[in-house]
């Protein structure tokens, strides 16, 4: 399945074919020495069910589970809504699935998106080659900071940068 055309990727008021979006793994939402630039994704929300409803719901679950076998909660808003699935949350609680889309989802949705735009996974030439081997233009999310509603639209904002780090790692013979 693909994205619906009204889909669409903004990074600094430019548009990025969304085959080229990924998200930062190590140090996620933290310092980036990359120059960073805002972004905004646009999508139809009612397509939100199909790239992270199995998803979403999987983790209302665990989270239901987790307070009862606890006897404690860490998302109070989650228990006070009654756990509500992905679909009841676009109706009735908006403001509570973009927190989960900003702080718990977030990767699974970006990944669902670059993957049905035919991302490929990056992957260096040879082992320690610090070009990145592909040498396409891509953009690396940051940090995913709000979700907002617009009509039938929802929009995805935040920070990234072009490229993607590369972390060497030194091995030390005793």
């Amino acid at each position: 399945m693909h994205l619906a055309p009204a889909s669409r990727c903004e990074v600094a008021g430019r548009g990025l074919d969304l085959r080229y979006l990924g998200c930062r793994e190590l140090g996620y939402g933290h310092h980036s020495a990359l120059p960073l630039h805002p972004f905004v994704l646009r999508l139809p929300a009612d397509m939100l069910d199909s790239l992270v409803g199995a998803e979403c719901d999987a983790f209302v679950r665990t989270c239901r589970d987790d307070d009862a076998l606890l006897g404690e909660c860490d998302l109070p808003a989650l228990r006070e809504a009654g756990y509500p699935d992905l679909a009841a949350m676009l109706q009735r609680h908006r403001p509570l699935l973009a927190e989960l889309l900003v702080d718990y989802l977030y990767r699974e949705l970006l990944e669902e998106i670059a993957r049905r735009c035919g991302a490929e996974p990056y992957r260096p030439r040879r082992s320690g080659d610090p070009r990145n081997a592909d040498g396409r233009a891509y953009f690396t999310v940051n940090a995913l900071q709000t979700v907002r509603y617009v009509d039938d639209e929802v929009l995805l904002e935040g920070q990234g940068y072009f490229g993607v780090y590369i972390i060497w790692l030194e091995q030390i013979n005793a």
